[in-house]
C-alpha cells in the first residue's frame, strides 16, 4: 500500500526539481524549431509584384490593389485568413519574394493593427495607348534577365533597357495608334492594333 505512495512522492521530487519540459511562453518567445511554417513575409528586393502569390492562394488571404491614379500595385498578406500552407513560397516566380517566416504569434486587440498584415508596394508599367496596366516594371526587368540577348525582340522589354542608359519621356495617350507607336510601352492589344497598321 505505501509502495506506489512512494514511487509518486519521488516522481513529484523529481519534477520539482528538475528543468521545466514546457517553455516559458508568454513570458519569454517562443523559438520555433527549424523548417517551422509560420506566417509568409515579402522581401521587396526579390518581389516583382506578379501576383502569383494571390492567385494560388487556398484561402484568398493574399489581395492585390492596383492604383492607376499613383502607378502602384501593393500585394498584402492578410494573417487572420491566412494558413500558412506555403503554396505562395512554393508558386514564387522568383523562389524569394515571398517566404514563410517563423511568426506565428497574432495577439492583436484591434484587426486593423499593421501587425496584421505585410505588404510590398511596386511600380506598374501603364500602356501608354490605352492607359490599362502591362506588369510591374520590376516583372519586366525580371523577365528580360531570363530571357538574355532574346529580350531585344520585345519592344516593352527593349524599352525597359532602355531607362538603364536614358530617361525616356513618357507620351500622352492619342486618339489613334500610329506606326511610332511601336517603340512605346504597350499593352498586348494596342501591340496587336500596331503590328496591324504597320503591315496593312
Amino acid at each position: 500500500m505505501f509502495l506506489p505512495k512512494i514511487r509518486e512522492l519521488s516522481e513529484a521530487l523529481r519534477s520539482l526539481f528538475s528543468a521545466p519540459f514546457t517553455s516559458k511562453f508568454p513570458a519569454k518567445p517562443h523559438q520555433p524549431a527549424q523548417g517551422f511554417r509560420g506566417f509568409p513575409e515579402y522581401h521587396e528586393e526579390f518581389c516583382v509584384g506578379c501576383g502569383t502569390c494571390a492567385q494560388v492562394c487556398p484561402t484568398n488571404a493574399i489581395e492585390v490593389f492596383n492604383d492607376l491614379t499613383t502607378r502602384k500595385r501593393t500585394l498584402r498578406v492578410d494573417y487572420t485568413s491566412c494558413a500558412q500552407c506555403g503554396q505562395c513560397e512554393e508558386k514564387c516566380i522568383t523562389g524569394k519574394g515571398i517566404q514563410l517566416s517563423q511568426k506565428f504569434d497574432l495577439s492583436v486587440a484591434d484587426l486593423k493593427d499593421d501587425a496584421v498584415y505585410n505588404s510590398v508596394e511596386k511600380e506598374l508599367a501603364i500602356c501608354e495607348a490605352c492607359g490599362a496596366i502591362v506588369a510591374c516594371y520590376d516583372h519586366l526587368r525580371f523577365v528580360k534577365e531570363r530571357l538574355g540577348a532574346k529580350a531585344y525582340a520585345n519592344p516593352n522589354l527593349l524599352l525597359i533597357t532602355q531607362q538603364n542608359f536614358s530617361e525616356i519621356p513618357p507620351s500622352s495617350i492619342k486618339d489613334r495608334l500610329r506606326r511610332e507607336d511601336y517603340v512605346k510601352i504597350l499593352c498586348p492589344k494596342c501591340r496587336h492594333k500596331v503590328v496591324v497598321i504597320d503591315e496593312f
